[in-house]
């Protein structure tokens, strides 16, 4: 194995860091209109995926899953509660913490919003080719890993 570290940094460009901006950028702009119809951003539909998913969690439980500051998941939490999309219980054996799962609604924009990231993540497979997604997943697995610890 060599050593990376010791390395010269590759230009800008070509740095993973900076293509995975330029990827959820891309990721954005195709997904942005369909958003706009659901009046809501790509966190707050990933939120609404996991949740169509893994069905009522906590909030503490959506911080882990998003990875995101406690704060702006409540404050996702409230928009889509404001919206609709989202109800919030206090737990049966503990009434301090804060159950939430999808209303109707939000189940339907979350089918929806599942479907339409499922069309990307085909395109995306494709231009990885059926020999390297094992790999490449693996890799992003072990990149998040690193980064959230």
């Amino acid at each position: 194995m060599t050593n990376l570290a010791a390395s010269p940094s590759p230009p800008l460009e070509d740095r993973i860091t900076f293509l995975v901006h330029r990827i959820n950028a891309h990721l954005m702009r195709v997904t942005n209109p369909k958003l706009k119809d659901w009046k809501v951003d790509l966190t707050e539909s990933r939120l609404l995926v996991a949740l169509l998913e893994k069905g009522p969690r906590t909030a503490g439980d959506i911080v882990r899953i998003m990875a995101l500051p406690q704060s702006t998941i409540s404050h996702q939490v409230k928009r889509l509660e404001t919206l609709g999309y989202l109800s919030r219980t206090t737990g049966e054996a503990d009434s301090r913490v804060v159950m939430v799962a999808l209303t109707d609604a939000g189940r339907e924009v979350a089918l929806q919003a599942n479907e339409h990231s499922r069309g990307i993540a085909l395109r995306l497979l494709d231009a990885i080719g059926p020999d390297d997604v094992e790999r490449v997943r693996a890799a992003m697995k072990r990149v998040d890993s690193i980064l959230s610890s």
